[in-house]
């Protein structure tokens, strides 16, 4: 409630500013608008569709798959034509109209992506545009610029620079209601949902997000599979649900965003340990982690779609486009099912055709490990972090004194912030949640350990499975704030 009341109360006087236009040089054109505020009561009316001109060029009967050039939510479909936005009823063939845009806006976008009741927009330029009320009538539809802290009043942001694929997602309570965490406990959707546009690099393994309230930069990241060194070939996000597929056909999904992550302590609360069963559960750390889709038994291309099929955060559908027995279409089925299915479409392919052996190739083409190993001393007791990344949640912390070493693991969350970071590590310091965790069979045997290394669980972490602890980063050095423990890069 905090959270949407705060956001309301800003956002109402902002949307009274008028629109003016600007160059790509000088930023996005200047939009007011109304995403971010209190979402209409979605309805079938189409009223508002009629008075658009019907569309002139030629165009699908039906969109099966969601794009940056072709999308869909529940209630419409669109299309991109030569910086042109089309709109249809998603449940009906045909109708096309051509959508009335901002003049700045007309002829100059590149990109779009809808989820729930929100449609992006990109300009030559990658500025971020936001289409709001996407689930309601025409007539309620409007644009804003704004992007960014605080409360999604910021002056605009972009797409991460070099983005292979982008894609828009929305998690609300409208639509959603609930998402579930690794402890199996059921979480209503904050008022304000959770809206994120994810974006994956030319070299398949870094996948940034932006959040129209977070600070305008590129310094939030998912990591792929394999501790982030998963080549992907393609993106594709709903409702916080992640699809990505390599050059082989492996395919992982995964729930995660912002909330999810450990990263709003300001408006959630997180714990590590064992939330099952609770009367009031927090939201169970780590968030969920990547599950391997089982592999798709015919031909593949690499246009991936993942869209929401209902409430919760298992109604997902994942589609691949692709050939079954000479037919065009698509492979589709529900997230959690165990097999998929072909829908013949008749339509032309237009991914890039990929290997699909039946065996999993996941691990064949891998990004080299991240580069980052920090080393140092506590007293008696050297500490060693190896292949740190800003992405990757858990990193093992190994601790060595007198031939003996314990195997602990360091949970890290990216922080809330509202001033922007420079992406990955840099010179400048880079503030994460931190938490220890040390297995509970050490805990169980600590005894028998070298006198240094007992000492230091026993002092320094209060002899508990989990200790939370702030830690900063930067390219050289890593500071454990309550440990008093420095690390240096080596």
């Amino acid at each position: 409630m905090l959270r949407y009341a705060l956001a309301a109360a800003v956002l109402t006087a902002a949307t009274l500013a008028p629109a003016t236009a600007a160059s790509a040089a000088s930023g996005p054109c200047r939009l007011a608008g109304t995403a971010g505020l209190a979402d209409l009561v979605p309805g079938d009316s189409a009223l508002g569709l009629s008075a658009l001109p019907p569309a002139i060029v030629d165009l699908p009967a039906q969109i099966h798959l969601r794009g940056t050039r072709e999308t869909f939510n529940r209630r419409w479909s669109f299309v991109l034509r030569e910086g042109r936005i089309y709109v249809k009823e998603a449940s009906k063939s045909g109708g096309w109209r051509t959508m009335s845009l901002p003049e700045c806006l007309a002829g100059h976008v590149m990109g779009i992506s809808v989820d729930d009741d929100d449609l992006v927009a990109l300009d030559e330029a990658g500025y971020i545009y936001t289409m709001d009320h996407a689930l309601n009538a025409p007539w309620t539809w409007n644009w804003t610029h704004r992007f960014g802290a605080p409360l999604w009043l910021g002056g605009g942001n972009t797409v991460p620079h070099q983005s292979a694929r982008w894609t828009w997602s929305v998690l609300s309570l409208g639509e959603d209601k609930v998402w579930r965490d690794t402890a199996g406990n059921d979480h209503p959707v904050g008022l304000a949902k959770v809206s994120h546009v994810f974006a994956l690099d030319e070299d398949g393994n870094r996948i940034t997000y932006v959040d129209p309230w977070l600070p305008a930069d590129h310094s939030y990241e998912m990591a792929t599979p394999h501790r982030g060194r998963f080549k992907a070939q393609a993106l594709s996000t709903a409702a916080s649900t992640s699809f990505v597929i390599n050059r082989y056909g492996d395919m992982y999904t995964r729930l995660y965003d912002f909330d999810i992550s450990g990263s709003d302590k300001v408006f959630f609360s997180y714990s590590y340990q064992d939330q099952r069963g609770a009367t009031f559960p927090k939201i169970q750390l780590p968030a969920p982690d990547w599950i391997r889709q089982p592999k798709i038994p015919g031909q593949i291309t690499d246009r991936i779609s993942i869209h929401k099929t209902g409430t919760g955060s298992d109604a997902r559908e994942l589609r691949v486009e692709g050939r079954d027995h000479g037919r065009t279409g698509y492979w589709g089925k529900a997230l959690t099912a165990a097999r998929w299915t072909f829908t013949p479409t008749g339509e032309s392919l237009e991914g890039r055709k990929l290997q699909n052996p039946a065996e999993d190739r996941s691990s064949d083409t891998l990004a080299p490990p991240s580069p980052y190993d920090f080393s140092g001393t506590l007293g008696h007791v050297a500490a060693r972090v190896e292949e740190f990344d800003v992405a990757v949640a858990a990193t093992p912390l190994t601790l060595r004194a007198g031939g003996q070493k314990l195997e602990l693991t360091l949970h890290t969350v990216d922080g809330l912030r509202q001033t922007p970071q420079a992406p990955g590590l840099t010179s400048q310091p880079r503030k994460f949640y931190g938490t220890i965790e040390v297995p509970q069979a050490v805990l169980d045997e600590l005894d028998s350990y070298n006198p240094a290394l007992r000492s230091l669980v026993r002092d320094r972490l209060k002899s508990a499975r989990f200790t939370d602890t702030p830690v900063t980063v930067t390219d050289q050095t890593m500071t454990f704030a309550d440990l008093g423990l420095s690390l240096n890069r080596t």
